[in-house]
């Protein structure tokens, strides 16, 4: 036997082994990420207002093999108002109420979605009336600044 031939079979071999671990990989990874996908609010002291900064935590997907990763969208009532490419475990942003009443804030990444539903209070006479947020929402591949601000 040639020493051509037994480095391809080592290389056949080895990428065999690498396919298969990578696939159980992404089984494990899949089947645990689901159950983990969530978005989760923290309210503002007093409560939720139109104009009270309202941090929003995510645990998502990342993937593992496949590039580029999904990306991932936050919505108010179907209106992005935040997005970054799923390369992290955890992300969080900020989201300003720009109206009062119910909100549902949707985390929405390839066919995996979370929501949380809460209810928004009016913003005190005089207070000025903010401007919704569109950070990462154009698509445009930006990686997003997670935790280093939005």
């Amino acid at each position: 036997m040639s020493t051509g031939s037994t480095i391809a079979r080592g290389i056949g071999r080895g990428t065999v082994v690498l396919m298969a671990t990578g696939a159980l990989a992404g089984l494990a990874t899949s089947s645990a990420s689901a159950s983990e996908f969530a978005v989760t609010l923290t309210a503002p002291a007093g409560g939720y207002v139109v104009g009270a900064k309202v941090m929003v935590d995510a645990k998502v997907s990342p993937t593992l093999f496949g590039l580029p990763w999904e990306r991932v969208t936050f919505r108010d009532n179907g209106i992005c108002f935040s997005g970054f490419q799923g390369f992290m475990v955890g992300f969080y942003t900020t989201w300003t109420p720009t109206t009062a009443g119910s909100h549902v804030i949707t985390l929405t990444q390839g066919l995996q979605s979370a929501s949380q539903t809460v209810t928004v209070a009016p913003a005190p006479p005089g207070t000025p009336t903010p401007t919704p947020g569109t950070y990462g929402c154009d698509g445009a591949g930006s990686i997003g600044t997670g935790s280093f601000g939005s």
